[in-house]
Order: C-alpha cells, then sequence, then structure tokens
C-alpha cells in the first residue's frame, strides 16, 4: 500500500485536487491523508476547512500559514512556516508520495521538503507558463524539485522536457477538476435561484471571480473599481445579473474587498466568499460569461463551453483554447467584450465547437494508473539527472 500525503492552502487548488484523492482513497492499494493550510483556516475566507472534513479525508494536520497582511512580505513568509510545519509533519506520519497542486505556497514548501526528506513529491500542474506573476517561476522551480509530473495539456508537458526533465516522469493527463464537473448533478436555474438567494430563474448572468496580479498588486483594488463600474452599465443596459465570488488571499486581495464592499448593496450583484462545489459547478454550467483573470477560465470554462472574458493581464500566456478573450483595464473594452459573449450568437457557437485541450473528464482514473504502476524501489524516481537541461 502506497502512503499518500496531499497538501492543499485554498479552494482553488482543492477543487483540482479533490476528485484525485477522492478516487485514490476508494483504491485499497492506497492510504490518502491530507494536510490543510492556508486559507481554508481562515474564518475571513470562509473556513473552508469544513469542507474538506466533509467530505470525509482523513486530516493529519492543520497548518498555520497565512499571515493577515496586504504586505508582499505575506507569501514568503508563509513558505517559510509551512515548509519548517511540513517537515515534522512528515516525519511523522512517513508518506511514500507528497501530492501537490500548482504554483502557491503549499506546493513549493512540499517540493522542498520531499526533496531533503527524499521523499518523492508527484507535481500536479507543471510546464504551465503564467507570464507576470510570481508563480510562474514558483511553479518550474516546484518541477526541478518534483519526481512526477501530473500535466494539463500535452503542450505543457513538452514544456517540461524543453527544461531537462526526464520524459519517463512526465504523464499528460489534464485537469482533475473536469472530472468533477463531469459527475455533479445537475441542479435547474430554479433550484440555483433558491440556493443563493438571488432569482437567476432567466439565465441572464455572469459569474466575476478577479484576483490580484503580483506585478500590480498595488493596482488590484483600482482595476476592480473599473471592472465593477463597466459590469454595472452592462447589467443597467442589458438587464443582467452578475454573480461574483471573492478573491483569493494575495498581496491586493483587501483592496479588490475594498472595492467590494461598495458595490455589495447594489441591486446587480451578490457577492460569496466561498460556494459549495455542487452549487459553484451548477453555476457555472448556466452561466452566459465569466468575467474577471480567474485560471478556470483558461482550464475549466472551455468544458463548461463557457466565454471568459478576462480582464488586464493575469492568465497571459497560457494556452487558451479560443473561448477566452483577453481584454485591458478599461472601461469601454470590457463592455463591449461582455456583450459578445453574452449576445453574439454567431461568437458564442464558436465556443461551443471549440476543442478543450485540458482533458476528457476522467484524470483521476490516469493518474490513478500512473500510482499504482510508480514501483518507488527503483531510486530512478528520486535521484533525478539532467538538471541542466543537457541530454
Amino acid at each position: 500500500m502506497k502512503k499518500i500525503l496531499a497538501l492543499t492552502g485554498i479552494r482553488s487548488e482543492y477543487y483540482i485536487l479533490y476528485p484525485v484523492i477522492d478516487l485514490l482513497r476508494q483504491d485499497k492499494q492506497f492510504d490518502v491523508r491530507v494536510v490543510v493550510s492556508g486559507a481554508h483556516l481562515s474564518d475571513w475566507h470562509g473556513l473552508t476547512l469544513r469542507e474538506i472534513e466533509a467530505d470525509g479525508f482523513h486530516v493529519v494536520d492543520k497548518l498555520d500559514s497565512l499571515l493577515m497582511t496586504n504586505r508582499t512580505t505575506q507569501r514568503v513568509k508563509g513558505v517559510g512556516m509551512l515548509t519548517h510545519a511540513l517537515a515534522q509533519t512528515v516525519e511523522r506520519e512517513n508518506p511514500d508520495v507528497i501530492f501537490v497542486v500548482g504554483d502557491r505556497e503549499e506546493s513549493i514548501a512540499a517540493a522542498l521538503v520531499g526533496n531533503y526528506m527524499d521523499v518523492a513529491v508527484a507535481h500536479l500542474g507543471g510546464g504551465d507558463p503564467v507570464y507576470g506573476n510570481a508563480d510562474d517561476p514558483i511553479r518550474f522551480a516546484v518541477s526541478k524539485l518534483a519526481h512526477i509530473h501530473f500535466t494539463l495539456a500535452d503542450a505543457y508537458a513538452k514544456n517540461l522536457q524543453r527544461v531537462g526533465e526526464e520524459e519517463f516522469r512526465i504523464f499528460n493527463v489534464g485537469d482533475p477538476a473536469l472530472d468533477t464537473i463531469r459527475t455533479t448533478p445537475q441542479r435547474s436555474l430554479i433550484e440555483m435561484s433558491g440556493i443563493l438567494g438571488v432569482d437567476i430563474n432567466d439565465g441572464k448572468y455572469i459569474v466575476l471571480i478577479r484576483n490580484p496580479l503580483s506585478s500590480e498588486w498595488k493596482d488590484a483594488g483600482h482595476q476592480m473599481h473599473i471592472t465593477l463600474q463597466a459590469l454595472e452599465q452592462f447589467c443597467k443596459e442589458s438587464g443582467y445579473k452578475v454573480i461574483a465570488i471573492h478573491p483569493n488571499t494575495d498581496p491586493g486581495a483587501c483592496d479588490i474587498i475594498e472595492a467590494i464592499q461598495a458595490y455589495k448593496d447594489k441591486p446587480f450583484i451578490k457577492f460569496y466568499k466561498n460556494l459549495e462545489r455542487e452549487v459553484f459547478v451548477n453555476l457555472m454550467r448556466h452561466a452566459r460569461a465569466l468575467a474577471g483573470n480567474s485560471s478556470m477560465g483558461i482550464l475549466e470554462a472551455p468544458f463548461y463551453k463557457l466565454p471568459v472574458i478576462n480582464i488586464g493581464n493575469r492568465q497571459q500566456g497560457r494556452l487558451n483554447a479560443g473561448n477566452v478573450e483577453f481584454v485591458p483595464d478599461e472601461h469601454a473594452a470590457i463592455i463591449q467584450a461582455v456583450n459578445k459573449s453574452c449576445g453574439n450568437d454567431e461568437y458564442r457557437k464558436m465556443v461551443a465547437n471549440l476543442k478543450n485541450p485540458y482533458g476528457d473528464g476522467r484524470t483521476s482514473e490516469k493518474i490513478r494508473d500512473v500510482l499504482r504502476s510508480v514501483d518507488l524501489s527503483d531510486k530512478q524516481w528520486l535521484v533525478k539527472k539532467n538538471l541542466a537541461g543537457i541530454s
């Protein structure tokens, strides 16, 4: 039996991780344990630890690592706190594999701990470039430290090969979040209206998710104001509503929340700190478009056949299936793009017929099969060669 220690620190990454560890725990070949950190333990961010516990996972540690500050010291100090605490957890739990997702504090802390403590690190999401964001070099640093790579798209697998990662370590599996979308029960608009407490029975709504960009974090509040002003005008002219989700925990998020406070009583928009997984999936299923700069616009929206208005520079450089229109932080450009996404039938038909490059909704099964097959007694998995990219 392989012991898998999965680390999660924020809702967006847990939604990607969940279907993988849910499938693994149903397999007698795996003993799945979870370490929870960061925003999951924050009341201010909705205490999403409760959702993980409700999902029935064996939570072996809760590591406080989120500093409530809007300064750039926040995340790097969090990495230090996580690394220190996680080393003790790994020593006690003695896992065979540490499993992490993406490019945040949890992934780099886990990769450092696994590398120093001779524990295999399985990383989901390597080779995916995101320009202008501190997370981008972190993601590639994790790839250099990790031992097993699960990529979201074939192009990202090729990127890892280009930077010298050995081919036998790389598995293109797709995005596990699509598994959840595929298997989540359908909810009607009438049901969703009751759950959300807002009338969206006519389906005339868009979803807004906007996070700060690390290279522009001081402008995050101003950028959010521009977005909200543009969406307010669009809604007044079209009769649409906006369902908005609070930002992540990065520097600049406090300024975005200040902008949210200025709009929280406006009739065209309703804000939520978090939504349960089933509710969120069905919200996206019925939406006319997604606005903001969330990675789900790139990774999951193609599976929904959903048009996306990506506002600003966040997510630049990622593989665009063709459903994402990038627009600057300008009032008129935002309104024009939202009108196109919601009202241009030809454009919407094009989006509906796009090929999704991020998988088929069966990624978790592929990851399970790889982890079953890896023989960790073979030292080739822990001894990394060709780190300089010279074959």
